[in-house]
């Protein structure tokens, strides 16, 4: 084989290398992600939460309350100006813009006029709480 002939041949294919892997990374761009899995996020054993008391989370900027009857996970941004809440006495209140929620998240004075989001928490069978950080709910998750 010739010099020149091996040269083109080798052009050729990196040419093509390039096209494919051009290619396949403007489909990923057009395709949208799969974000499901990156909004779950397992926070631990239910028996790491105490009983009657509010875990933070500080990460992940969430709020787990734990019975004996239900599990509550509320999003600690406020729903004002998305401030982070403190826990204060029976609630929390928003240490921007002094807004108050009361313990079940729900707005009690403003400028924030709307509840904190509770989050959807599940429970598998090994005992570990997965929270979705992306899905609201109604009501607390209930435990058997």
């Amino acid at each position: 084989m010739k010099r020149r002939d091996f040269l083109n041949k080798v052009a050729i294919g990196t040419a093509s290398g390039v096209s494919v892997v051009s290619i396949i990374a403007g489909i990923s761009e057009v395709l949208p992600p799969d974000t499901a899995a990156y909004n779950l996020l397992k926070i631990g054993q239910i028996d790491d939460f105490p009983l009657n008391e509010f875990s933070f989370i500080a990460e992940k900027k969430i709020y787990v309350y734990r019975t004996r009857t239900f599990l509550r996970v509320l999003s600690a941004v406020c729903t004002h100006l998305g401030c982070t809440i403190q826990k204060s006495e029976g609630g929390f209140r928003c240490p921007c813009h002094g807004s108050y929620f009361d313990s079940s998240g729900n707005a009690c004075s403003g400028p924030a006029t709307r509840a904190l989001d509770r989050l959807r928490a599940v429970v598998d069978d090994n005992g570990f709480v997965t929270v979705d950080m992306e899905e609201t709910v109604d009501s607390d998750l209930m435990l058997s």
